[in-house]
């Protein structure tokens, strides 16, 4: 696959991936489900419509492979360290910033809650989106949206040249140095804890540990660009038959969240991708992932927060089976809906980063 990248039959890598978006709206929605039946347990109601680690777990694996994807799309042609820098500031911190901004004005309004304090450390790792994914081992942090993963895609953009600079040297090399990396992150998660405050007590929610996932995402924008029918059902059958060797004998449950879970994960994002690449699909779904595509960040940052606001209030003890899924979906257009407010505004202050 290393050498996909000077296959004459690339198409432009500016060109966007039509099944990158749906992955990436898809991935939001089990998200807000997974986190959703969360909130709902910790009320003490318990519906398995969902599995919330499940669900939780394979949208993540989705956003960080699609995350991968798209920075190699954007720095496949060229690598400017300082566009490239510049480029990461302008798509996280607008948002986060007046999504924050936001949050902490409604929750003062609605129930007098005062979500800053005066400890400089503290407001520093808020102004970097860094609050939620510290909050394992940092305590007391002004945390308001994000979780843990704003922070983790945010190391990320500091560890990916270093995996695009691996990848372009020798793709064998880059392979070998992001597993074996992940697997001693994984394994001493307890260790670095005592010395590296900068780590989650997850030890699958560190950067680290999940940057065989970011290779991947690089992997197959070079196999998506090829516009090969044969080679993506081919990579497809390889992804398909490597979930069922692991089933059958190594880990006997899909929904495991651990190393071979999360493997299983990211292949059944390569079968999806090889598969949504070669079927015809309209134009109108086509826009309609797209706007989910574009706006997925921006409903991320706000969804949790929405969700344990409406939980909070209503009465879920008394729902059945529709007005659940009819709730789970009025979230969803919720958080849409008030991320289609906010981003234009985020918009004009990345454009404003940009032009510096």
């Amino acid at each position: 696959m290393s050498n996909l990248a000077i296959n004459k039959k690339l198409i432009p890598p500016s060109t966007r991936i039509d099944s990158i978006d749906f992955i990436r709206a898809i991935s939001f929605l089990m998200i807000v489900a997974g986190h959703f039946v969360g909130a709902l347990s910790q009320q003490g109601v318990d519906r398995h419509y969902f599995h919330k680690y499940y669900l939780g777990g394979v949208g993540v694996s989705f956003f960080i492979i699609t995350s991968g994807a798209s920075l190699y799309i954007s720095t496949k042609s060229k690598f400017d360290l300082k566009v490239y820098i510049k480029k990461r500031i302008a798509n996280i911190y607008p948002y986060f910033w007046i999504c924050y901004i936001c949050v902490a004005i409604f929750l003062f309004l609605s129930s007098s809650t005062v979500c800053l304090g005066n400890d400089p450390i503290r407001l520093l790792i808020t102004f970097l989106a860094l609050d939620g994914y510290l909050g394992s081992t940092v305590p007391n942090t002004y945390y308001l949206i994000g979780e843990w993963f704003t922070g983790f895609i945010l190391l990320i953009y500091i560890l990916f040249p270093l995996i695009l600079w691996l990848k372009n040297k020798n793709i064998y090399i880059a392979i070998a140095v992001t597993i074996v990396s992940s697997l001693i992150a994984i394994q001493c998660t307890p260790y670095i804890i005592e010395n590296f405050f900068l780590w989650n007590k997850d030890p699958f929610r560190n950067p680290i540990s999940r940057l065989p996932e970011i290779l991947l995402g690089m992997l197959i924008i070079d196999l998506l660009l090829l516009k090969n029918k044969k080679a993506n059902f081919f990579t497809a059958f390889i992804a398909l038959l490597y979930i069922i060797i692991v089933l059958t004998f190594i880990e006997n449950h899909y929904r495991t969240y651990n190393m071979w879970g999360i493997s299983m994960w990211a292949m059944t994002f390569v079968i999806i991708c090889c598969l949504y690449e070669n079927i015809i699909i309209p134009k109108a779904v086509k826009k309609i992932m797209l706007f989910l595509s574009e706006y997925s960040f921006v409903a991320f940052l706000l969804h949790h927060q929405i969700i344990y606001y409406l939980v909070s209030k209503i009465q879920f003890h008394e729902f059945n089976r529709f007005q659940f899924f009819y709730f789970y979906v009025v979230i969803v257009l919720l958080c849409y809906f008030l991320a289609y407010l906010i981003k234009p505004i985020g918009d004009k202050l990345k454009r404003k980063i940009l032009e510096l």
